[in-house]
């Protein structure tokens, strides 16, 4: 036993140099045995996480635990890449588990053999953001276990795409702070806004910011993006735009359209956003369909946008809810002229679809997270076609505002809409509160 370990151990350096790229094994080096890699999709954060477990916990033989978006334990992908590292390092058998973020949340942390199992497990926390939020139970599942498992590391193109509050529950899974709590109540500045007569504190940013940089850049690897990693073909941005409808012009006007009223900011933003202009949006989908050979990526927002969009394209593979149905890797390269629509929420994270090079986003995301991990799907290490992706953009609307919160890196949110409307449903909520 003694002589095969040192065999593959021996094969795994001398092979170290076909398996990874110079920027993957730059940044392993660099590593310390817990640690946080915020590098770009594509950039091979699953092959750099296994092998961060080969330089620091393969020799005690530890188990892996991976804790992944339930689409991604579903796709299989960490499964194929285990296998490509043992057959490549001729190792032996490697112990390992895949687990969805929700089930690790309905699991008993306190059992005595998750206890121990978790004692000597490392434990790959893939796409991190899913457990940012430090106040969800998701997020307190993830903590326990970082205090019970003997290694970890976080991967994810976007661990803090809302700024310092998303770090809380990973300065308390590095132990930089005693508690998500702690690190708020230490380093956030909080105001108080008023909403239909209610008082609610706000984090409008934080202090002592580089300071928590700091903290920050010793846990981290050093962010990287793809295109100063990879020689990826060219990826071109193509806006598409449309004219705003008469629907949408009537719940803008009389916040009513048909037998539904719109009230209140937050359904106004849901049938604003629906109702954009879908008709035209589907004839261009259906043009660009009958015009190409080209594999297309669709991705939409709501069920209303899938029902009509299955009305005029056939649909060869799909990603919704809690399902999917898409090519495994090994096909990718013999398929044509075929059709994906992913709601984004549910499948705009963690799976390879790079087999599509035009990606059409139907409507925009709220999120930056959404949406930079929705580019990452068809542009990443494997693609060889150039990448065009088509923005549908409704001009005059709250098409325009998201996309513009998106370029500057921020998340759409309800004050942004109702500074478009210029305060208007605010000054109602003062009215009540007076």
């Amino acid at each position: 036993m003694r002589a095969a370990k040192k065999k593959g151990r021996l094969t795994m350096q001398q092979s170290m140099q076909d398996m990874l790229y110079e920027f993957q094994k730059n940044v392993i080096e660099t590593s310390k045995p817990n640690y946080i890699y915020p590098l770009d999709t594509g950039t091979g954060k699953t092959i750099i996480a296994l092998h961060h477990y080969l330089k620091y916990y393969y020799a005690s033989r530890c188990n892996i635990l991976i804790v992944a978006p339930a689409q991604k334990v579903k796709e299989g992908g960490w499964v194929r890449e285990i296998k490509k590292v043992q057959e490549h390092y001729s190792l032996d058998h490697i112990e390992y588990n895949t687990i969805s973020y929700e089930k690790l949340r309905n699991s008993d942390l306190k059992d005595r053999k998750n206890i121990d199992f978790l004692a000597n497990t490392f434990v790959i926390f893939d796409e991190c953001h899913y457990a940012k939020n430090y106040k969800s139970k998701r997020s307190k599942a993830t903590l326990e276990v970082t205090k019970k498992a003997k290694g970890f590391v976080l991967l994810s193109a976007t661990p803090s795409s809302n700024g310092w509050q998303d770090t809380a529950n990973y300065f308390a899974m590095f132990e930089v702070f005693k508690t998500p709590s702690t690190f708020i109540k230490e380093h956030a500045i909080f105001k108080t806004e008023f909403y239909g007569g209610m008082r609610i504190k706000k984090i409008d940013g934080f202090k002592n910011e580089i300071l928590l940089k700091r903290l920050f850049d010793n846990i981290s690897a050093i962010p990287l993006k793809k295109e100063d990693c990879l020689d990826l073909p060219e990826l071109i941005f193509e806006n598409v735009s449309f004219k705003p409808s008469i629907e949408y012009k009537k719940i803008m006007k009389d916040r009513v359209l048909g037998d539904v009223v719109y009230d209140t900011a937050p359904k106004r933003i849901a049938g604003l956003r629906q109702h954009s202009n879908i008709k035209d949006k589907l004839d261009y989908v259906k043009m660009l369909r009958e015009s190409t050979e080209d594999n297309i990526l669709i991705f939409y927002n709501f069920q209303s946008e899938y029902d009509a969009l299955i009305e005029v394209i056939n649909a060869d593979y799909e990603v919704r809810g809690g399902s999917s149905n898409i090519p495994i890797k090994e096909e990718f390269a013999n398929i044509s002229n075929r059709t994906t629509l992913v709601q984004i929420q549910a499948g705009g994270t963690g799976i390879e679809l790079q087999y599509n090079n035009l990606v059409v986003f139907f409507s925009p995301t709220w999120s930056y997270q959404d949406y930079e991990q929705a580019l990452g799907r068809a542009y990443r290490n494997g693609q060889e076609k150039k990448v065009t992706v088509f923005k549908f953009v409704t001009k005059d609307t709250i098409e325009e505002d998201v996309y513009d919160a998106l370029e500057s890196k921020k998340d759409f949110t309800k004050d942004m809409f109702l500074k478009r409307l210029g305060g208007n449903e605010n000054r109602r909520s003062t009215k009540q509160r007076n």
